[in-house]
């Protein structure tokens, strides 16, 4: 018996990696590490829901590898962006701003990748020694010379400018797009600069002249000559597999930008990692909320992203047990100082001979900020215990599970919005219900009162406004609610008898919205027994039908 006695201040990890500090001593090598850190595979974008792990490997190659740039969103201060009269006015003609984002991106990769290859500080970068060292590069390429001596004149007219911070940079090509679009429509700048908001700049025929006008300046704005420098890294640069560079970006989900910007800079961003996968041993790797990945697929899908084309950059964050295991394993014997670990906590056995972990891993999505979670609330209940009881595992069971629904909530919000307004009836539920078993009266406050439209976004809100507009009937509301909340991951769903119950973060089995039927059996996640007060023994087919 471990004679480690467990206090109630102990904890084996924080929620997230920035303020964990046994991330890199307890940190887990799982598959994706070795595809995002290989600079031959395409694996670019690591995907996955919070708590996943995302940050963590962030963390882990900004302090385990040579050559790292670390890009903060915050720290680029694009705020202003949301409040550019030029911009404003070509999202409001529907001009494709893509491109200019693109710019931008390439931009900051380019500056970043040559002052990570050539190893000076941003003053050096001005010299001429450095113009005069990439010239000497492109030299022995008599073939193309012209046209990289061509690139490198541009970065040199551009060099007082060209290794600014980005928020300058961007400052300076807005206003550059701004004055050649004043001249190409015969405008003055200040009328620019007061927004554009006489009523002449609105009439079809000046949105017609000024939209295609924006679209090709844009289009010609130094695209042509990032292209020329991108291929003279190509081939004088980055050109072999052996000195390995890394950009990492992560936080994107911060509010860095306006929301409706931050994403379609995000979207940029994402096409832009592909034209960079040409330049040998270089790899930019960002880290991706799942969430946040399907609003910007839903908002970009008329502008040329695909996520076909792209899905070879993502790298799927998963974990089996074996990794949470010693995930915990590793962090309990750095908090005990190597006196106690996962066999010794979960001494005790279960009802049929199950162990205590096993249980606690039913209760998560199998992810590591929810088995750190609970654990963190066993040990605040162990009063100097030497092991966790299974008393002292039902007692934390509840204010976990009650954080588990919250950080649902929060994840889903900017998809979904207040969830929790919505899932009152799913209360004292039993497992295995089915939509018979749902009465529309546990809806009747949704249906009844106005105030509730404003507390739903997306598919959720259109679904509620759908079936208050008599639009959609009450039985293909339900559908449409249980499908979002599989996808959020509170229910799960058996298709039919001879199916197993899925839920969506275990990817086995996918479910579609028409596998919503009548035959189906709903089940609410383990992780919300407690939350929602479910009876866990099945429904009775007698008992489907609400009376």
């Amino acid at each position: 018996m471990a004679k480690f006695k467990l206090r109630k201040s102990y904890q084996v990890g924080s929620p997230d990696a920035e303020t964990d500090e046994y991330v890199l001593n307890a940190f887990i090598k799982i598959d994706n590490l070795d595809e995002i850190l290989d600079t031959k595979n395409q694996k670019s974008i690591l995907l996955g829901r919070t708590g996943s792990g995302k940050s963590a490997i962030i963390k882990y190659i900004k302090n385990t590898q040579e050559n790292v740039c670390v890009i903060e969103p915050e720290a680029m201060s694009l705020r202003f962006l949301s409040n550019s009269t030029i911009l404003r006015y070509f999202n409001s003609i529907d001009v494709n701003l893509n491109l200019f984002y693109k710019v931008l991106w390439k931009h900051v990769f380019i500056v970043e990748l040559l002052k990570m290859y050539f190893d000076e500080n941003l003053n050096s970068f001005k010299q001429k020694t450095f113009f005069e060292r990439i010239k000497e590069k492109i030299s022995k390429d008599k073939k193309n010379f012209s046209r990289k001596e061509r690139a490198v004149k541009y970065m040199e007219t551009w060099s007082n400018d060209f290794w600014q911070q980005t928020e300058l940079l961007v400052k300076s090509f807005e206003e550059n797009i701004q004055r050649k679009f004043a001249d190409s429509v015969n405008i003055d700048i200040e009328a620019i600069k007061l927004g554009l908001s006489d009523e002449k700049f609105r009439n079809e025929s000046f949105v017609y002249e000024a939209k295609n006008k924006a679209e090709s300046i844009i289009s010609n704005s130094q695209v042509i000559e990032l292209l020329d420098i991108i291929d003279i890294m190509k081939t004088d640069l980055f050109n072999n597999h052996q000195k390995k560079y890394y950009i990492v970006i992560d936080d994107l989900d911060r509010e860095w930008v306006e929301d409706s910007i931050r994403l379609d800079l995000i979207g940029a961003m994402i096409d832009v990692i592909k034209e960079f996968r040409q330049l040998l041993g270089v790899k930019i790797i960002i880290s991706l909320r799942e969430n946040l990945n399907e609003i910007v697929f839903l908002k970009h899908e008329h502008k040329g992203l695909q996520r076909e084309k792209l899905k070879p950059l993502y790298s799927n964050l998963s974990w089996n047990e074996k990794e949470l295991k010693n995930l915990i394993d590793k962090r309990l014997k750095i908090l005990s100082e190597d006196q106690f670990n996962v066999k010794e906590a979960f001494y005790e056995e279960r009802r049929g001979h199950k162990k205590g972990f096993d249980y606690v891993l039913k209760r998560t999505f199998y992810r590591p900020r929810d088995i750190i979670s609970f654990l963190n609330h066993i040990i605040e209940n162990s009063n100097n215990k030497a092991y966790f009881t299974n008393d002292i595992i039902s007692k934390a069971e509840p204010s976990y599970s009650l954080d588990r629904f919250q950080a649902l909530e929060d994840e889903w919000n900017e998809n979904y919005g207040k969830i929790s307004y919505l899932c009152n009836f799913l209360k004292g539920s039993h497992n295995g219900f089915n939509l018979k078993s749902v009465s529309e009266e546990k809806f009747a406050d949704i249906y009844l009162e106005d105030k509730y439209k404003d507390f739903f976004r997306g598919d959720l809100k259109k679904a509620v406004n759908d079936w208050k507009s008599d639009l959609i009937n009450f039985q293909s509301f339900l559908k449409k609610v249980i499908f979002i909340l599989y996808r959020i991951g509170i229910i799960g769903v058996k298709k039919g008898p001879s199916f197993q119950t899925a839920f969506y973060y275990s990817k086995e089995i996918l479910i579609e919205k028409s596998d919503i039927s009548n035959n189906s059996k709903f089940y609410i996640h383990p992780s919300l027994y407690s939350y929602f007060k479910v009876n866990v023994i099945d429904q009775l087919p007698d008992d489907y039908e609400q009376k």
